[in-house]
């Protein structure tokens, strides 16, 4: 399995991008709600937190663009959104409709010092960066200003879109019923830390991440597939692997993308159990597995795990 950083930077441009194609989402995903058949499921993607003196909340683990095959999503979702009183995301991304939050993100996805994707970039990362534009219909030098890490995720979102990957995800789907039922929603982080996150990824070794990033990319369908499958059954054989990669070959980013964040969670996530109510976090399902996922993370700190499955 390649190309873990094209995952995260993909889901996180994904989410930016959600708002400007919402329009018409929600009709074509009620459609799909009557139309499409799910695969079979034993397992599940959500959790429930406790401590010992019966303070709960669900923890959730999303996938942020899905296809229209995939709805409707796993019945514990609706499970745990039922009998919890609030939800938490990662970030409130529908921000992105504000104008101050689109001149923020365009103050940062230039390179610095009227620099080019040429001055940067070595013969072979250069090179296959221009092969893959030309293959999808535009040069290079149309985005010759632009940081690596954008023009790889607006590569792979159209490399994704061929996969019929135009579904708004999980978060977005509870976040329009959260809407719709007065719900309080509340976010672990800023959606302008997430754009830092994104438009930095790969800052320092901009050639690594150009030919890492687009190598293999014939099987990235079968990937996401792969993806797919552990979130929906609630395995993590593919997640496990994906995160152990990333952590051995890109120690920064992984610190920056995981470790760094979960640190900062952790202690809403125990406000959240503690606090009287009953809370429903959904969060990328990549970050609830792993050695330093939120899972075990939770388990060290002696709060009990459930798995919530449909057989119960």
């Amino acid at each position: 399995m390649k190309r873990i950083i094209f995952f995260f930077g993909l889901i996180l441009f994904i989410a930016f991008s959600s708002p400007l194609f919402a329009a018409g989402i929600q009709e074509e995903r009620e459609r799909s709600l009557t139309q499409a058949t799910a695969p079979v499921q034993t397992g599940s993607s959500v959790w429930k937190i406790s401590n010992n003196d019966g303070n709960f909340m669900f923890l959730g683990g999303s996938i942020h663009v899905l296809r229209e095959k995939d709805f409707p999503l796993p019945e514990e979702f609706d499970l745990a959104f039922y009998q919890s009183e609030r939800l938490v995301l990662e970030a409130d991304v529908k921000q992105m409709e504000d104008p101050q939050v689109w001149e923020y993100l365009s103050n940062q996805i230039f390179l610095p010092d009227e620099l080019t994707l040429r001055d940067i970039l070595n013969d072979d990362a250069y090179e296959l960066l221009s092969f893959v534009c030309s293959q999808y219909g535009f040069s290079i030098d149309d985005v010759a200003r632009i940081k690596p890490s954008m023009v790889i995720s607006i590569l792979s979102l159209g490399q994704i879109e061929e996969y019929g990957f135009l579904q708004q995800g999980v978060d977005f789907y509870y976040l329009d019923k959260a809407a719709n039922e007065n719900r309080p929603v509340f976010y672990l982080e800023t959606v302008q830390s997430q754009i830092d996150m994104l438009v930095t990824m790969g800052d320092g070794y901009e050639s690594e991440y150009v030919l890492y990033s687009l190598q293999d990319m014939a099987n990235t369908e079968a990937g996401l597939e792969l993806l797919l499958i552990d979130w929906r059954e609630g395995t993590s054989s593919i997640m496990e692997e994906l995160l152990l990669e990333m952590k051995e070959t890109w120690p920064q980013m992984y610190k920056s993308l995981i470790t760094d964040r979960h640190d900062a969670w952790i202690p809403q996530i125990e406000e959240f159990i503690t606090s009287g109510h009953v809370y429903l976090v959904i969060a990328g399902v990549l970050h609830k597995h792993g050695p330093d996922g939120l899972l075990q993370m939770l388990e060290n700190l002696d709060y009990n795990i459930e798995q919530i499955t449909n057989n119960k």
